[in-house]
């Protein structure tokens, strides 16, 4: 019985491990300096920022991840909305100050 309680704690945590590495898998841009990284619970969260401008950071997740589901929001802030990995996954980009945060949300 012990034996089997294990073997069943060891499949679930490996399974959590699999689902938590989702938020480091998602690209970013090279430059990117990461503020916040929260990717043992959901929903998974890592922020940070860039010097790059919305326009150009958009065009690097269309590269790496396609066309978006969605976008909302102008040059000052924008949210693109995708689906990863059977995830939904919100990459919010918000300038100010020659700086653009991004916070990618995976739900």
């Amino acid at each position: 019985m012990k034996i089997l309680a294990f073997l069943i704690m060891l499949l679930c945590t490996l399974s959590f491990n699999v689902l938590s590495q989702n938020v480091t898998e998602i690209p970013l841009p090279e430059e990117f300096v990461t503020t916040m990284d929260v990717a043992s619970e959901y929903p998974m969260v890592r922020t940070g920022y860039l010097t790059d401008s919305i326009s150009d950071i958009t065009r690097f997740y269309q590269q790496k991840l396609g066309e978006p589901l969605k976008t909302n929001g102008n040059s000052t802030y924008r949210t693109l909305f995708y689906n990863y990995q059977e995830r939904k996954v919100r990459i919010s980009l918000y300038r100010s100050n020659y700086m653009t945060e991004v916070s990618i949300i995976i739900e």
